[in-house]
């Protein structure tokens, strides 16, 4: 606005002589009487061709004839007209002589008429009380130099006064040739509207001007709007006239002129700029806007090292800029500044332009000026890519592959762009200090009310900058030094680019599209190349557990991890992920135990990572072409894996994945799951490997390989998948198990976790043969149904806050709840909980309602409820019957082939091996004592099958001994999901008793009749 302003003051003085000359401002005293004012009459047609003049819509020839006839009048004026002194007259002279000779009525107030005498002694000196006649020759060259100025600015004045557009694209290139020519003009008339003046050697104040343009508005009747501008934002002139014209304030002394007009006519230009390239046209092309924004900071610049090259001083202070920035503020109340807050600006500039702190010389000016070009040059790389890196484009306008490389030229550009950027960084900087400027502004421009400030929300992420920043350069400090930028800007550039690659191509895509995952490999990888630049680019070469564990607190303090992740646990989860995930068995067998992040557990992170994709796209390829529901059967599944794994096509990756996967699908019960995730446990449907259960299977298949490789001690059970042990199961556990307690995963008492995982996963999924090892096949199954377990519990924990706990949400895993509306809340909801196991709904839906209560207490006490006679069991137990309920109905998948919903007596012979490495373990020191052979032991589970438990009384030990033992013929086992239950109830119940007695878990195999 202050340019704005500045220009009117030019363009006052430029009009000044014509509406001096107007028919109802005249210059003569009064004149004789009966004396006609012969010649004068053209004045009368002045006045329509002044308001021409500043709308823009004035003719040459009338501008030239208006001078002319002002001309003509002065001279006829001087030649005819006395005043009371034979050669001067006095302003209340002139101005009657203009009342009563072209006036209707109005007065020229003598306030009017002493601004008036203050311009006449600008331009032609002099008194300023009267005008002589020697200077009205003076007036006559005066008229002249204006009307050549007039004619010379005329063609542009539209452009000054708001009334042109930019706005025809097709015509842009001659737009901006017409405005840069207006651009020179107005410089022109100021330059020679300066000598003008500068040769009377007039001094004038600012403050003079306001009252000059109030009392024109009021003479002529207007309601103009620039009087008020200019009274309202002439504090700010003054300001900037002395910040950059030097001297005081309010006065403009001779020298000043040619400095004051200069900065009012090119600080005006660059208003216009903004107002027709940029505010007005904002469909403007960007190569344009780009240009606009280039020539205005140029020229703007150019502006203040020039003023400041002039000034005495050759610099503008800080306080000189911070006197003029208050001054903002008193004009614009919404404008805040601070001592502070001008600090903290000025190391920005320190920044960007160099120098010191104190001020802005010639020098700072000059370096951002050629900083512009490299801007503009850096600019237009990355010009054509705009609306990629604005989130904006929209990949679905071009193939897949047209995309793809449009998007790889983006990112490349950007990263170019980028590292030309770094250069312009002239100092190091303290990012303190960027703090302290944002708290300054928060302070001044406080957030709305139960909105974030930007310091605050900044101010959050800066500890994560800081320790990210240090790790990676090895420094110690809070400063982003100098040689640093380059690296940061390639550093920034290459993350934003991979967030863009996975907004476009991956966020909120169909995971099991081919396209979404081949995008997911590429950015993995790329992600991948960077950290193991940065890792060798590192003087130690590594990122040590330290550093990553400060990275991963601040990560849980902005919410990213989860908040139950203390610094214990990080540790012991980098201790898990850098000494076993990401180091290959075999060297970690070797005694490697790295403790960071080098460049070889890169590599296994990508290998791992790899076979996983490659494992998915080829899962996508396969599916592409069927809907949801729709899949492939066991056999088809086989063929297809088989095919994959020796296809010489196929990645490394590849062959390894659908290896693995051929070893979970060649499963006596398929693991498909339904659109929830639950699994489908029945064995009278047909299962389909839809996408969604192989891309689960895919999941399950990865989690096993990389916990199994992780704990293994044997790289023979690792290469043919025979799997883990029990003391590697344990080993596993007792390494994340301070993990698991502290997340609320498990009970800070749970000593049996791994043990307890281990017993299942050798009897109760498809593949437990019942040996001393956790197979891989086992672990696939075994992962898929914690899963699945825990996608029914999260259905029925909802039910059970409804039924149990009046519909709170905020219900803790560790509060008690009635055994009692457990019970009837799973009898209530558990057929919508548990659809995908249709045969358990039938059961328990017909089951008698006296029986539900037993039923589903044992399933209760088999997922860790103790009864204690208060009716109340932990939440954290009751969530686990729906694993419990899937276990059984496993059993039944897999060994009830006559499909009658009970184990017979030869379906009973036929699942025993899947038992009997826990029965060996169990019976473990009676067999060694003679009290029972291993060869008693499935006579011992079929007895378990038909009476829900071991022979135990002397009775049930004779009959065991002569009507039992050896004679399966007899023993008519029909095992339903009940008894099943009272099974697993039992089993619960002496393990509950060992652990009160501090013993470990053995079932009384004792068949000795006398010994009870």
């Amino acid at each position: 606005m202050f340019s704005k302003i500045s220009f009117v003051a030019g363009l006052l003085a430029l009009t000044w002589g014509l509406t001096a000359c107007d028919s109802k401002v005249g210059e003569a005293p009064p004149p004789p009487t009966n004396q006609e004012f012969g010649g004068a009459q053209c004045l009368s047609a002045v006045k329509p061709v002044v308001t021409a003049f500043v709308k823009g819509e004035a003719t040459t020839r009338d501008i030239e004839a208006s001078w002319d006839c002002a001309g003509s009048a002065v001279e006829k004026f001087k030649r005819y007209v006395r005043g009371r002194s034979s050669d001067r007259y006095t302003s209340q002279e002139l101005a009657t002589f203009l009342e009563k000779n072209f006036l209707s009525g109005e007065t020229i107030t003598p306030q009017l008429q002493t601004e008036f005498m203050k311009l006449k002694q600008l331009f032609v000196g002099g008194s300023g009380d009267y005008l002589t006649r020697e200077e009205i020759d003076k007036l006559l060259v005066l008229f002249d130099n204006f009307s050549d100025i007039s004619v010379r600015v005329n063609p542009y004045m539209k452009v000054f006064v708001f009334n042109w557009s930019a706005s025809d694209s097709a015509k842009m290139q001659d737009n901006l040739k017409y405005f840069e020519q207006a651009n020179i003009e107005i410089q022109n008339a100021a330059r020679s509207l300066a000598a003008l003046i500068e040769k009377n050697g007039q001094s004038y104040l600012l403050s003079d001007f306001v009252v000059l343009t109030n009392e024109l508005s009021a003479f002529f009747g207007e309601s103009w709007e620039f009087p008020e501008q200019i009274s309202r934002y002439m504090p700010i002139i003054q300001k900037v006239k002395k910040a950059l014209a030097g001297g005081e304030e309010n006065s403009i002394v001779p020298s000043e002129w040619a400095r004051f007009l200069l900065l009012g006519s090119r600080g005006y230009v660059q208003y216009l700029r903004y107002y027709y390239f940029l505010k007005s046209v904002p469909e403007t092309g960007m190569a344009y806007r780009l240009s606009y924004i280039a020539s205005s900071a140029d020229d703007l610049l150019s502006m203040f090292q020039d003023f400041v090259a002039e000034k005495p001083e050759g610099k503008v202070t800080s306080e000189e800029l911070g006197d003029f920035l208050k001054t903002l503020g008193d004009v614009w109340p919404s404008f805040k500044i601070s001592d502070k807050l001008l600090l903290e600006s000025m190391r920005i500039k320190q920044l960007l332009f160099g120098g010191n702190l104190t001020d802005f010389t010639t020098q700072d000016f000059e370096k951002a000026r050629s900083k512009v070009v490299r801007v503009k040059s850096v600019t237009e790389r990355f010009l054509p890519y705009y609306n990629v890196y604005a989130g904006e484009w929209d990949p679905s306008l071009y193939s897949d592959e047209e995309a793809q490389e449009f998007f790889a030229e983006a990112k490349a550009a950007l990263q170019s762009a980028s590292k030309d950027a770094a250069v312009l960084f002239e100092t190091s900087y303290d990012l303190k200090d960027l703090i302290s400027l944002l708290e300054e502004v928060e302070k001044l421009y406080p957030p709305a009310k139960g909105e974030e400030g930007l310091a605050t929300a900044i101010k959050k992420y800066v500890p994560l900058i800081l320790d990210t920043k240090n790790m990676i350069f090895g420094t110690n400090d809070t400063i982003l030094h100098k040689e640093h930028w380059p690296a940061l800007a390639s550093l920034a550039s290459r993350i934003y680019g991979e967030y863009l690659y996975y907004d476009y191509f991956i966020k909120d895509k169909p995971a099991d599209r081919l396209g979404t995952l081949l995008a997911l490999s590429n950015t993995s990888n790329q992600t991948l190349n960077l950290v193991k630049e940065l890792i060798d680019q590192k003087k130690q070469g590594y990122f040590s557990k330290t550093e990553l564990n400060k990275i991963a607190i601040h990560l849980v303090k902005l919410d990213i991890l989860p908040s139950s992740f203390s610094s214990e646990i990080i540790d012991r989860l980098l201790d898990v992920v850098l000494n076993r995930v990401l180091v290959t068995p075999e060297r970690r067998l070797q005694g490697a135990k790295p403790n960071v992040l080098n460049a070889s557990a890169v590599e296994v992170a990508r290998q791992e990572l790899q076979i996983w994709l490659d494992t998915q796209a080829w899962i996508a390829k396969q599916t592409e072409n069927l809907k949801s529901s729709e899949g492939f059967r066991s056999s088809r599944m086989i063929q297809l894996l088989e095919n994959a794994k020796g296809s010489s096509s196929s990645s490394k990756a590849l062959k390894i994945g659908t290896g693995e996967l051929l070893l979970a699908v060649s499963s006596p019960v398929p693991m498909t799951v339904d659109s929830e995730g639950r699994l489908n446990i029945s064995n009278r449907e047909v299962h389909y490997y839809t996408a969604k259960s192989l891309t689960r299977l895919n999941m399950n298949r990865t989690v096993t390989r990389i916990a199994i490789r992780a704990f293994i001690t044997s790289t023979q059970r690792l290469s043919s998948y025979s799997g883990v042990t029990l003391d590697e199961t344990q080993n596993a556990f007792k390494s994340l198990r301070s993990v698991l307690v502290q997340m609320g995963l498990i009970d800070d008492k749970n000593m049996t976790f791994a043990s307890s995982r281990f017993r299942e996963a050798n009897i109760f999924v498809p593949h437990s043969d019942g040996n001393n090892l956790l197979s891989f096949a086992e672990g696939v199954d075994l992962v898929g149904m914690i899963w699945s377990g825990l996608a029914i519990n999260t259905k029925m924990k909802s039910y059970l806050f409804q039924d149990c706990f009046n519909g709170r949400s905020n219900v803790r895993n560790s509060e008690k709840v009635s055994v009692k509306c457990a019970a009837a809340s799973y009898r209530r909801h558990l057929s919508k909980a548990a659809s995908s196991m249709p045969e358990h709904t039938k059961f328990y839906t017909t089951l008698p309602e006296g029986m539900w209560p037993q039923y589903i207490e044992n399933i209760f006490k088999s997922a860790g409820y103790i009864p204690d006679g208060k009716g109340v069991a932990s939440l954290n137990d009751i969530m686990l019957a729906p694993h419990v309920i899937q276990y059984i109905e496993m059993l039944y998948a897999r060994f009830d082939t006559s499909k009658d919903n009970y184990i017979s007596t030869e379906e009973a012979m036929k699942a025993f091996p899947a038992f009997k490495g826990v029965m060996l373990e169990l019976a473990a020191d009676q067999i060694k004592n003679g009290t029972i052979k291993e060869s008693d032991l499935i006579d011992v589970f079929g007895f378990i099958l038909r009476y829900g438990h071991p022979p135990t009384t002397l009775g049930e030990k004779m009959k065991f001994l002569f009507n039992w033992k050896g004679k399966p013929e007899k023993w008519d086992i029909w095992a339903g999901r009940s008894q099943l239950s009272e099974i697993l109830g039992y089993i619960a119940d002496e393990v509950n008793k060992a652990a009160k007695n501090n013993k470990p878990v053995k079932m009384d195999f004792n068949l000795k009749t006398s010994e009870p």
